[in-house]
């Protein structure tokens, strides 16, 4: 495996998985470097994935795990904190994930009052000749500060000091409303037109101490393909592919319309397929007790240019809706592990990272029941399209 993720990396034109081994080998020539354009670099890649399933120790820079990674420790400069390998063994499920970490916390408070600034940079993405110009990754944090922050750039060089630097402002990435370690997936990025060959930069900024950073940690680092689901590592099932219908089992030639579905009655629990229009949300900080439509109109987003929910959408037959009591309400956030059908669902509808999908149809597959007390709704979600 190890000689394979050589010769795999070596290529000007890398497809498939990465483990990003780098043990047992003589080293390539023009790793991590190159003049700026991928020239100067063997590792240059079209279509990837990154999984980082080859970490064997704790604190791995990333440039000595994976060929062609740079780090960068800005500041300060005394310090040799960065980007490097972190593994979580959950003892209730035996699953132990590998992924790559950030953080200033120091137990000892032996960094207090340091500030930090740390790069990881990828290797050249051949942006020209990839057939999809797109990249994506999972991000979660835990221990949240306002004086941490994770930020993604677009970079014509490996280096904070490229010539040509865009801070990504577009990317969706974990913040303290996600919790604790939930790894949240950024969607796909588009790259067209940022240039031939470029790299992506991800810059951690904290403040040293004890229990003054917040931790984040990124996986799944895919680059010319959409966005797998999170791979949950050792003991959590098989290396996950792409799939352009996260529930291609659904027959949804037989969802039903919003109308059919509110006669259900909520207490049943049955399960339906429905399909119906996104015509809003509930606000983000919305009353956690709602017993009727009525009650509901002041707690709702709709038509709106920014929304700020992100755990419902609201869908009706009618694209224009406005009558809450014509309209379905659908559960973005059940727990992936109790429902698998609901992965990867939040992340792609709620209108709050996806203004867009106003209007867009969507498909969803579970229990008509009742939500907030009263609302008539689908939750413990079995599967969802979402259609334009």
């Amino acid at each position: 495996m190890r000689k394979f993720a050589w010769i795999f990396m070596a290529a000007m034109t890398v497809a498939g998985f990465s483990a990003c081994s780098n043990t047992e080998d003589d080293p390539l020539p023009g790793l991590g470097g190159g003049d700026g354009d991928g020239s100067g670099s063997s590792v240059m890649i079209t279509d990837t994935i990154y999984q980082f399933n080859n970490i064997e120790a704790q604190y791995t820079p990333i440039n000595e795990l994976c060929p062609g990674w740079t780090h960068e420790i800005v500041s300060p400069v005394d310090d040799d904190r960065t980007w490097q390998s972190k593994t979580f063994t959950n003892n209730s499920t035996g699953v132990t994930e590998k992924y790559i970490q950030a953080t200033a916390h120091d137990s000892k408070d032996a960094n207090a009052g340091k500030t930090y600034d740390l790069w990881m940079i990828t290797p050249a993405l051949n942006v020209k000749d990839a057939a999809n110009k797109v990249f994506s990754f999972y991000s979660e944090g835990a221990y949240w500060k306002e004086t941490s922050s994770l930020e993604v750039y677009v970079l014509n060089e490996p280096t904070s000091n490229a010539s040509s630097k865009e801070l990504l402002s577009n990317v969706r990435i974990a913040t303290s409303t996600d919790g604790d370690y939930t790894w949240v997936a950024s969607g796909d990025i588009s790259l067209a037109g940022k240039g031939d060959v470029v790299y992506i930069g991800f810059r951690y900024q904290a403040q040293g101490g004890k229990s003054n950073s917040t931790t984040y940690c990124i996986d799944d680092f895919a680059f010319g393909r959409t966005q797998v689901e999170h791979y949950m590592g050792e003991g959590g099932g098989d290396t996950p592919e792409p799939t352009p219908d996260p529930t291609p089992d659904v027959d949804w030639s037989n969802a039903i319309s919003v109308a059919d579905a509110l006669g259900y009655n909520n207490a049943d629990k049955t399960v339906i397929s429905v399909k119906g229009y996104i015509v809003g949300c509930l606000k983000y900080g919305a009353k956690s007790s709602i017993s009727s439509p009525e009650a509901a109109a002041s707690e709702v987003e709709m038509g709106v240019d920014t929304y700020t929910g992100s755990t419902t959408v609201i869908i009706a037959d009618n694209a224009n809706e406005t009558d809450l009591s014509k309209c379905l309400w659908v559960k973005l956030n059940d727990q992936v592990s109790e429902f698998p059908g609901a992965a990867g669902l939040r992340d792609a509808v709620s209108l709050k990272d996806n203004p867009g999908n106003a209007g867009k149809i969507l498909y969803a597959k579970g229990k008509k029941m009742a939500m907030f007390t009263g609302l008539p709704g689908v939750r413990d979600i079995e599967g969802w399209k979402l259609g334009e």
